[in-house]
Formats: C-alpha cells, sequence, structure tokens
C-alpha cells in the first residue's frame, strides 16, 4: 500500500522525517514501528522524530550506529561480554627477575637511569598483584648522591604502579657503603617482600653477599647500577634497560599510551644471552606484557643461526 504524502510525491514508501499522514491510527502504527526498529538497531535519534518513551536506551546524538567490537549479548549465560585483552606470550627470563637473589639492571645510556627504576618498579608491582604470602614489606634504598640527581620516591606517582606508599621502607644512606650494608640487614630479616637499591654498588664481595642474603632470604634484590658499569659478579640476572615509545591508545591517538622499555638480557642462569624484547605495563592488571612491537623489529644477530639449528634438528 503505497502513502498520499503532500506535494505530490505519489509512491513514495517511507515519509521523510516529522512528516505525519493525516490517517491517525495507520500513523500512530508506523511511528511504533520505527521507534522498535531504532530500538533494536541503536540508531542515533533525529530531534524532528524522537521515538517513543521506553522504546530503547537513551544514546547520545554524536555516538556510534553499532556497538562496540566485542561487546555482545551471550544467549546462554544471559550476560554482556566484555572485550578481553589476550596478552601475548612473556619471555621466559623475565619471570627470574621474582626469584630470591641480585638482579641488576643497568641502563642503556645516562638518559635510561628514570626507565631502569620504573622498570624495577613495575615489577615489584607485578609482584604485589600476585602475591599470595604475608610478606608486603618493600626496602627502598638510595645513596643521597641518587637522590640529588633523579630525585626522591614520589607518593602519587607509586600509586600510579599500583602501590601503596605505606609499605615501603625507604632508607636515604650517604654513602654507597652504608646503603649496601642496610640492604644487607633488611634482607637478612626474612620480612621483605622485595628490596630496591639505587646505588652504585662496584665491590665484588659486597655484590656477592647481598646475592647470598637475597637467596637465603628467598626475595629478589633489584639493584640499579651505573651505565657505564661493566656488571657485578655473583647476580642471578643482569638486564640492559632502555626507554622504548609507545604505542597508540585505542581511543585516544594524542594521548600517551602504556609505559614502555626495550630490555636487554645480559646474563641469567640457564638462558642464552643477548636476546631483547620490548614490554608494556598495563595499568589495568599491573602486569608486564610483550609489546607487538617487538614482532617489528629486525632479527638480531644470532636469532637466525639459532633458527636454523633448530629446524636442522
Amino acid at each position: 500500500m503505497r502513502n498520499d504524502v503532500p506535494g505530490g510525491a505519489e509512491g513514495l514508501l517511507v515519509p521523510p522525517a516529522g512528516v505525519v499522514k493525516a490517517g491517525g491510527a495507520r500513523a500512530r502504527v508506523l511511528i511504533e514501528l520505527r521507534a522498535q526498529i531504532r530500538a533494536l538497531e541503536q540508531v542515533p535519534v533525529s530531534l524532528a522524530n524522537p521515538p517513543a518513551p521506553g522504546a530503547g536506551p537513551p544514546r547520545p546524538a554524536c555516538s556510534l550506529s553499532f556497538p562496540p567490537a566485542g561487546l555482545f549479548t551471550s544467549p546462554l549465560a544471559g550476560e554482556v561480554d566484555r572485550p578481553k585483552t589476550i596478552p601475548l606470550p612473556r619471555p621466559a627470563p623475565l619471570d627470574k627477575l621474582k626469584r630470591g637473589g641480585l638482579h641488576e639492571l643497568r641502563p642503556e645510556a645516562y638518559r635510561d637511569g628514570p626507565a631502569a627504576l620504573g622498570f624495577a618498579l613495575a615489577m615489584i608491582a607485578e609482584q604485589a598483584a600476585g602475591r599470595r604470602h604475608s610478606r608486603d614489606l618493600v626496602l627502598w634504598c638510595l645513596t643521597k648522591g641518587a637522590a640529588r640527581e633523579w630525585g626522591r620516591p614520589y607518593g602519587p606517582g607509586l600509586r600510579a604502579f599500583g602501590l601503596d606508599p605505606a609499605l615501603f621502607l625507604i632508607v636515604e644512606a650517604r654513602t654507597v657503603e652504608d646503603a649496601a650494608w642496610a640492604l644487607e640487614e633488611g634482607l637478612k630479616s626474612r620480612a621483605l617482600s622485595a628490596a630496591l637499591a639505587q646505588a652504585e654498588i662496584k665491590a665484588p664481595l659486597a655484590a656477592r653477599r647481598l646475592s647470598l642474603a637475597a637467596q637465603a632470604a628467598r626475595t629478589p634484590c633489584l639493584l640499579i647500577s651505573s651505565h657505564q658499569h661493566p656488571g657485578l659478579p655473583g647476580t642471578l640476572t643482569r638486564w640492559r634497560i632502555a626507554a622504548s615509545s609507545s604505542g597508540p591508545t585505542p581511543f585516544d591517538l594524542s594521548a600517551p599510551g602504556a609505559p614502555s622499555w626495550h630490555i636487554t638480557l645480559e646474563r641469567c642462569r640457564g638462558e642464552a644471552p643477548g636476546r631483547s624484547f620490548i614490554l608494556e605495563f598495563s595499568h589495568e592488571s599491573f602486569r608486564l606484557n610483550l609489546s607487538a612491537a617487538s614482532s617489528d623489529r629486525a632479527p638480531e644477530a644470532g636469532e637466525s643461526g639459532e633458527r636454523t639449528h633448530a629446524v636442522s634438528r
């Protein structure tokens, strides 16, 4: 059946918005049908033709016509399934940073000192998020020189990593020797969940004592050394840390992305050195994940040979 629309538009099946046919009951039926269709499709409504009261949930006029990707109603559970981010596989050596022992984090360059500190805090935050025991105290030792150079601990910055500042025991030592003594005594107490040090410990004997104390207490001790230091003996792992560009955010390309680091494994018992990764820290799960940018980088020296050897076997 065709509509008789004023203006001579004979044969028009759907009248323009705002034009009401002088038929009464038929016009009301069409308005109700259109309102139901808009409620099903969740299309932004027009101000000239508002929906019937209670026809659908209110939506802003600038909203999208389709629901976000991955958001749908399950007919079995009757609940809305939220989109879930599937993290990429984590590098196996990364989990060894949570083991009891001395772990050295060496900045790639002088400017990467704050990046190494941020990576250490991210590891402590990840460990705290999955902690199942009662030890919550974190010992943070730094020298007065490190405090002058890089600043002192900042409470809101710790909360950004999901860490409670009240759980930190902060010791500012005058010398490196005093900082090493405070670290060793704190590890011997076995009351710490982790230890963090900003001190350029260069004495091999002090490093050995810290390593033995951390292993005995089963507590990870993260030591941020100088970028010019060749490396300490007795460390369970040693990493080189550099700042990396953050990836774009999905909803605002101008907003800063997740904190990212480019890390290189220099020493790890049972692992081949030289492997590098790009990691991102998630503020939702408080977890370090492998960044998608790791798959875009060029292959490193030695990778092709290892891959060829694996295929030949």
